[in-house]
């Protein structure tokens, strides 16, 4: 076997990336800021999936518990926790919503359940909005 360089391990990193399709976590944005209590406040407007509605966006934790928020209205938003409601699974983004990849329950990009065997859709969290900014938790 012939020893692979420096280069090409790293330009098969950069295309793994690419083709993942995934964007940096919205918590890694300026965007979002940690709030004392284990809340954290978000700059709406700048969460580019949240332009336009039926966007979601992973934001990040909320005392631990990962959480999104969708777009459902022209100024209307929600949040949600991204575990699972079948067995606590932190579920993933796809093209179409959230989908918990241990046993296939498919979510709305808003959260609401799509398919089991999840019974219910993903559990809102509080959320305050005010001038454009949200506070969640």
């Amino acid at each position: 076997m012939e020893p692979i360089s420096r280069r090409s391990f790293i330009a098969g990193v950069c295309a793994v990336v690419a083709l993942s399709g995934s964007e940096l976590p919205a918590a890694a944005n300026t965007a979002v800021k940690k709030l004392p209590g284990g809340r954290i406040s978000v700059n709406l407007k700048a969460v580019p999936a949240l332009a336009k509605v039926g966007g979601a966006a992973k934001i990040g934790s909320v005392k631990g518990v990962p959480v999104a928020i969708a777009r459902t209205g022209t100024s209307k938003y929600i949040a949600f926790n991204l575990l699972c409601p079948h067995q606590g699974v932190t579920v993933t983004q796809n093209e179409k919503g959230w989908v918990c990849n241990a046993h296939g329950s498919e979510f709305e990009a808003d959260g609401d359940l799509v398919l089991g065997p999840a019974t219910s859709g993903l559990a809102r969290v509080p959320m305050k909005i005010s001038k454009g900014l949200a506070t969640i938790g």
